[in-house]
């Protein structure tokens, strides 16, 4: 049973859309247009101290100031305002569809060519709103609306800063912890090149499924911001083309000086990127790709999830018979995963066993990173299909995708050794 408002103002409310720290967003119909909104509102419990009840009013007063002033494709538009209501209120262009924050999962994960549209189109608005004298401050994968038709909606100008002085500006941090800039950490001056950090942060999620920085906590979070270099979005996702790196480590270039000097610049990168992308797997060769991982064996006991980020972690090749998988002796510095056919393993030119789909070849690479000599060498004997992934890859996975591996590691470590035992038994029976 819904426990909200019936209505706000003059707007009869649908249900709630969402909530966050600051307030909660309904969708409501506009009975004088006829049309639908989104309501936004404060928690009336932010408003008990004066003290807090005047910064909130304040976000809600410069959002308006800032939202009325800008009018753009890709920014959502201010309809109504209702600063003197208990509590007060922003009415809002209603943006059927979803926040981009659904699509941060490695499971839940966009095709590249629509992460870059989504990134061009935010490049523009975002010069958009630079022209206009105006850093977001808070660019972030919530505050990112992907419309059921795929356009993109940018919303949530509460803590943006105007350069014009025109509004009264929200003193210390503001913003997201994991997408602020270095120099938003610092509290410096903030230009565009802040929000090109951000939007580089996004960037770096949508394709990877993981942020560019995360630490335990939000100060180990600022940290790393501050002090550490991203893993390249290629060592996460091997797929995708070396001109897609460069425009993320440069929009994440720790000095503001060291991005784009303008948004054309990044937006260009971004075409540039786009244009260099082969033809990526569709969804439907994905989905059949994840539904082959899911019936092998090896990945029972991994979630969905784990198995979508491995899928985007390393490669699937195909290899005809007679082909040289590993060498005995020599650096090993990938594993596989055998998805079809059947290998053969020897040492010192003895056969020792042959191996069908569902298992893992040359882990050790993985297992002890120090000792990396491959141990035997293999060879297709049929025509095979395998997932080849760098090790140095999965140790920067996520902890989750790393215990699964692990274990599953284990499991298939164990079922050989046991296999080796009943077979010595054997022989020492005859």
């Amino acid at each position: 049973m819904n426990s909200g408002p019936v209505v706000i103002g003059k707007y009869r409310i649908e249900r709630e859309l969402g909530r966050g720290a600051s307030g909660v967003v309904y969708l409501a119909h506009d009975t004088f247009r006829g049309n639908w909104v989104a309501i936004k509102q404060i928690h009336p419990h932010l408003l008990s101290d004066p003290m807090q009840a005047a910064k909130y009013r304040r976000m809600l007063h410069n959002e308006a100031v800032l939202a009325g002033r800008i009018n753009h494709p890709h920014i959502v538009s201010l309809v109504d305002v209702d600063e003197h209501a208990d509590p007060p209120y922003l009415v809002l262009e209603y943006v059927k569809g979803r926040s981009l924050e659904q699509h941060t999962s490695p499971d839940m994960l966009l095709p590249v060519s629509e992460v870059l549209d989504i990134a061009f189109k935010c490049c523009n608005a975002l010069e958009y709103a630079h022209l206009h004298g105006l850093v977001h401050r808070d660019i972030k994968p919530a505050n990112l609306l992907l419309r059921d038709d795929g356009e993109v909606k940018l919303t949530d100008f509460g803590t943006a800063l105007s350069q014009n002085g025109d509004i009264t500006q929200l003193a210390g941090l503001t913003g997201s912890p994991s997408y602020m800039s270095p120099e938003q950490i610092r509290e410096e001056s903030l230009t565009q090149h802040s929000d090109m950090f951000s939007l580089g942060v996004v960037l770096y999620e949508l394709l990877t499924g993981q942020k560019p920085f995360q630490g335990e906590s939000d100060y180990a979070t600022l940290y790393k911001i501050g002090a550490d270099e991203p893993v390249p979005v290629r060592v996460l996702r091997p797929d995708l083309p070396p001109s897609l790196d460069d425009v993320v480590r440069t929009a994440l270039a720790k000095k503001p000086q060291n991005r784009y000097a303008q948004w054309s610049d990044f937006a260009n990168a971004v075409i540039g990127a786009s244009s260099s992308i082969t033809k990526l797997a569709t969804q439907i060769t994905e989905v059949e790709r994840f539904q082959a991982l899911r019936q092998l064996d090896f990945f029972k006991n991994f979630s969905d999830v784990a198995i979508w980020e491995t899928l985007r972690l390393g490669r699937i090749r195909a290899l005809e018979s007679g082909t040289l998988l590993m060498e005995e002796g020599t650096v090993g510095q990938s594993f596989y995963l055998l998805l079809e056919g059947v290998v053969k393993v020897s040492k010192r030119k003895l056969a020792l066993t042959r191996l069908r789909a569902g298992v893992s070849i040359g882990e050790m690479a993985y297992l002890q990173a120090d000792e990396n000599l491959r141990s035997a060498t293999v060879i297709a004997e049929s025509k095979i299909s395998v997932l080849k992934i760098k090790s140095a890859s999965l140790r920067q996975a996520s902890a989750e995708l790393q215990s699964c591996f692990d274990k599953a590691f284990i499991n298939m470590l164990v079922t050989r050794l046991i296999a080796t035992n009943q077979q010595l038994s054997e022989w020492d029976i005859r």
